[in-house]
Parts: C-alpha cells; structure tokens; sequence
C-alpha cells in the first residue's frame, strides 16, 4: 500500500498564513536577539520596534483596503440587515490571512521589543 501524499492546497491557507507568520516571527526574534547579544543593542532595539510598526501597519492597511467594493460603498440604514448577495462569498479573505500570518509576527516582534529594549 502507497504511502499517502499530501496534495498542493490540501493544508488551509489560514493555517499556512499562520505557519509563514510564525517563521517570520521566529526569525525576527532570533536576529534581533543575535544582533543584541553581539552588542549592538540600539540597532536591535530599533530592528525590533521597526518590524513591530511594519506588521501592525501592513495588517491595518490589508484590513481596510481589502473587502469587496460593493460592501464598502453600500449605503443600508441602521438595524437593517444587510441582503445576502452583499455578504462576501470567499471563505479566506485576505483580511483573515493578514491576520493569522501577522498575529505571530507581531507577537515575535512585540517580545523582541520588551525584551532588547
């Protein structure tokens, strides 16, 4: 019996996102603690705080600008529910991947910080 494979796509994108968050987070901790170990702590502290300030702008930015036009611009009274065909028919926005792959990122970055400042 064949061992079984695993397909391309099989794994979620927001798991994957999570995944690529976490290494960036790992990495960004690992560089600012070597940078800090070396002796360059101004460098490390100001490494850890810039990739802190790109993660949350770059997860703020996806989070407003990402969603369908339509939901955006539409102009429903208050306590109306919203029609059916407004609703967003993608299961993995881009929003919710900005924030699985950003959340470990900023947890890396965020302890980076409290920890070489």
């Amino acid at each position: 019996m064949p061992a079984p494979t695993l397909r391309r796509g099989s794994i979620p994108a927001p798991v994957r996102a999570t995944l690529f968050g976490a290494f960036l987070g790992l990495v960004t901790f690992a560089v600012t603690a070597w940078m800090w170990r070396s002796g360059a702590t101004q460098a490390a502290a100001l490494t850890a705080e810039a990739a802190l300030l790109i993660a949350l702008g770059c997860i703020a930015l996806i989070a407003v600008l990402d969603g369908p036009a339509r939901l955006r611009r539409a102009r429903v009274p208050i306590n109306r529910a919203v029609p059916q065909a407004w609703w967003p028919r993608e299961t993995d926005s881009l929003s919710l991947l900005a924030a699985c792959a950003g959340a470990p990122l900023v947890i890396g970055a965020g302890a980076a910080v409290l920890l070489f400042r």
